[in-house]
């Protein structure tokens, strides 16, 4: 077989942000650079074509139900119809979250003779009440039917066995970085890159990076921040980011907005951008005060570009930051816990902790060794 042949499924793909999706695209890439072929089928959201192209994927976007019940039985029936026209183009079914809708991979993969994987993002979340109510009967018995379950944190994996799923078939498989289009800038570097987006140069820089809601904690931190005053550290809190599906109208991001416009000295609030690096490499130090992870994308960029990592101690970010060593945890809420982690990733030993991120990066999450590990799998896959 010169290449295998993989549709990924992703309930929200570019342009919507996802963090699911973003490790979809990467693997896809380095697969992609091996010789494999790989698509995209996933939600058709309004104003978005059923056919697209992204990086040079093709994309399907099928219509699901509307209303917020039963949503996934059009998805399902129309993802069933895509694959009696197209099942000879693929050997795999691969989809990036084990949610309910997801996992109809497996029944499907068993009805058009296709190897299927499911890949849990979401710690407490994507096998919430797994084999205990009805739905969640539903969601095991198809769960069951999938040839490879994939956790991205332990925690998930213990989740994968403790809800029915048999040990054989799960597999521990991290989220992973490209760390050769994410690594450290020098100091100079640091400093064109400040003069390029507006950034003081006098100032040390906190980032945070990722959505605007609830989960992510991120109006706690920024109420903090500005209570006390930047915990006098003569910094500026960088946020960087989309605003929520949840708030569709953005309210919850521009009352942040708002707020950055009264206190510019403390706080920057940014959308989503394109270029992400620049901002991981302009700043000094990165912040993830989340109340519930998988294994944050936005940790391993900033590690891979050698940033100090502070986050709180929840599943899945307390996998990549390894307390005191490459960056440090604070319980969630818990804000003499920010301020002692803010003084420590802003310390003598900041230097340290940033390239022993990096080492990390390098050693555990590189996508080039987890590709790697993701081949052997498929090509087991096929033989059994």
């Amino acid at each position: 077989m010169s290449g295998f042949r993989i549709l990924m499924f992703s309930s929200y793909f570019p342009p919507e942000y996802s963090g699911a999706a973003l490790q979809a695209v990467t693997l896809a890439k380095e697969l992609r650079a091996r010789g494999h072929h790989i698509e995209f089928v996933t939600q058709r959201w309004e104003g978005l074509s059923a056919e697209d192209a992204f990086d040079g994927f093709r994309v399907t976007r099928l219509d699901c139900g509307r209303g917020d019940k039963h949503r996934e039985l059009r998805l399902w029936w129309n993802l069933y119809r895509f694959l009696q026209r197209r099942h000879r183009d693929f050997d795999f079914l691969h989809t990036h979250g084990a949610y309910y809708r997801n996992v109809i991979v497996g029944p499907l993969g068993h009805a058009f003779k296709l190897k299927s994987l499911a890949k849990a993002s979401l710690a407490n979340n994507d096998l919430r009440d797994l084999g205990q109510t009805i739905t969640g009967r539903i969601h095991l018995a198809m769960l069951r039917r999938v040839d490879a379950c994939l956790a991205i944190s332990r925690d998930l994996e213990r989740e994968f066995i403790e809800g029915g799923v048999s040990a054989e078939r799960v597999h521990y498989f991290p989220n992973c970085v490209d760390t050769e289009r994410l690594f450290p800038a020098d100091p100079h570097e640091r400093q064109a890159l400040r003069h390029r987006y507006g950034l003081p140069l006098d100032k040390k820089i906190v980032l945070y990076m990722g959505v605007f809601d609830d989960r992510k904690n991120v109006g706690w931190l920024i109420r903090e921040w500005l209570r006390a005053e930047g915990f006098g550290l003569n910094a500026l809190l960088l946020a960087v980011g989309p605003r929520s599906r949840e708030d569709p109208h953005g309210y919850f991001k521009e009352t942040m907005s708002q707020d950055a416009l009264a206190h510019p000295d403390l706080l920057r609030i940014e959308g989503e951008v394109v270029q992400v690096a620049d901002y991981y490499r302009a700043a000094d130090l990165f912040i993830m005060p989340s109340k519930s992870e998988g294994l944050p994308n936005a940790v391993l960029e900033a590690m891979a570009c050698g940033l100090p990592c502070l986050a709180a101690n929840v599943s899945g970010t307390r996998e990549l930051v390894v307390d005191g060593q490459t960056g440090c945890l604070f319980e969630p809420d818990d804000v003499a816990g920010l301020r002692a982690a803010l003084q420590c990733g802003l310390g003598s030993a900041a230097q340290a902790l940033g390239a022993a991120g990096r080492r990390r990066v390098e050693e555990c999450f590189s996508i080039r060794q987890l590709a790697d590990r993701y081949v052997d799998l498929y090509r087991f896959l096929i033989r059994h």
